[in-house]
């Protein structure tokens, strides 16, 4: 396995954010959970031992009941200049999974319809059980689906239009959306407390499949991992810090990504196309 590691290549978002996380990973210690690394992180820390270089995020995973356990807990550590975001809480928070962010830092999101400004953040995600296959299964699957549909819908002028990977249908249905009242007509909170119901409905612990459901391929059901992909607590590398992630890195990661040890193509690689920005830009 070929590791291009490197700390001082990191930009200063990546500094940031590697902040960010080293505080998380602390009070996840101290709580006795388990995080594991998700998505473009866990790349990361096999592609190149870190941040993707042109990434401005850290996803995390927790299996459901240690997500709840946490969310409720955190706030008794977090440090002043940390903040826990929920769709729930009281701000503008659109997304369903939960957010660390540092109140100093803010970073300029530049692919969707409206240029917004976000705090500096970590992503942690509930990582929730599904069927194992039949018709539960295909009915469970559209069920979401519709759910995070009109869930997007909601919030249509913040998502993401640029994503890279991002299928042709799903393009035009957003850039026909864009054009209609449809944030009016549906609740974003509403639409985000139906997802909360149907992930819960097969507990995480008796399921032999685990999804991360909103997380950024889960749209073709790619991060829908079986349990023994996650397999014993398997520690890796990722700049400074020792994050989990599952043992059969390689199947976690084809799944996902197919021939991922291949980096995109240079249009493809700021997915959330953004930058860091000062106050005073704003």
């Amino acid at each position: 396995m070929k590791i291009d590691k490197n700390m001082n290549l990191m930009n200063k978002t990546q500094i940031y954010i590697l902040s960010v996380l080293s505080s998380v990973l602390e009070i996840v210690q101290k709580m006795n959970l388990k995080c594991y690394m998700q998505g473009g992180t866990m790349l990361g820390a096999i592609r190149h031992g870190g941040f993707i270089p042109w990434d401005d995020d850290v996803d995390l995973g927790m299996m459901r009941n240690d997500y709840e356990y946490f969310l409720k807990n955190v706030n008794k550590f977090l440090p002043e200049n940390l903040e826990l975001r929920t769709y729930w809480g009281q701000n503008d928070h659109h997304y369903y999974f939960a957010r660390i962010i540092d109140k100093r830092f803010l970073i300029k999101r530049m692919g969707s319809a409206e240029v917004r400004y976000e705090n500096v953040w970590v992503d942690i995600f509930p990582l929730d059980g599904m069927p194992s296959k039949g018709v539960s299964l295909k009915i469970h699957q559209i069920r979401l689906a519709v759910a995070r549909f009109l869930y997007h819908l909601s919030c249509i002028k913040k998502v993401n239009v640029k994503r890279p990977g991002r299928p042709a249908i799903e393009k035009a249905v957003i850039n026909i959306a864009l054009k209609l009242p449809v944030e009016k007509l549906i609740n974003t909170k509403k639409s985000l407390n139906r997802i909360d119901r149907l992930l819960k409905k097969y507990p995480v612990e008796t399921s032999d499949w685990i999804i991360n459901f909103m997380g950024q391929t889960s749209f073709k059901y790619t991060e829908m991992i079986n349990r023994k992909v996650y397999g014993k607590d398997t520690w890796y590398p990722f700049e400074n810090v020792k994050m989990l992630g599952p043992e059969k890195y390689d199947e976690y990661l084809t799944s996902l990504y197919g021939d991922y040890m291949t980096p995109p193509k240079d249009a493809d690689k700021n997915a959330h196309v953004s930058e860091l920005v000062t106050r005073e830009e704003q």
